[in-house]
């Protein structure tokens, strides 16, 4: 048997290589889109939270006062805690003010969350 015999009966011509490449180099291309398209949006801003507060925070909770900075903290670098009561982060390109309220219980300190941007819970 020649190697031209094996060479055609193989399938490896150079039109079945071309279309073998061809379609891996699609199948690359159709995961690397898919990649791209699922990946979560960049930040406007290194000052801004990496998710938005609705997400991490629930209104009507009652947080420890070290427990609700760690929280903030991991989600948002920048927050602004102002000693009324509030919140202010960046979420977006847009402040978001989270109201709360202060509750002694048993001689610890608990926030009870109000509002998240303006907006309570029904």
């Amino acid at each position: 048997m020649s190697n031209r015999g094996l060479w055609l009966e193989g399938g490896t011509t150079f039109p079945d290589r071309t279309t073998r490449a061809l379609a891996v180099c699609l199948a690359i291309a159709w995961g690397a889109l898919i990649a791209v398209r699922n990946s979560p949006p960049l930040l406007a801003s290194r000052f801004e939270c990496g998710t938005d507060p609705w997400h991490f925070l629930r209104v009507g909770e009652m947080v420890e006062r070290s427990s609700l900075a760690f929280i903030v903290e991991a989600h948002c670098t920048n927050a602004k805690y102002s000693p009324d009561g509030w919140i202010e982060l960046r979420y977006g390109g847009a402040r978001i003010d989270v109201e709360l309220r202060r509750l002694d219980i048993a001689g610890a300190t608990y926030f009870r969350i109000v509002s998240i941007g303006g907006m309570a819970a029904p």
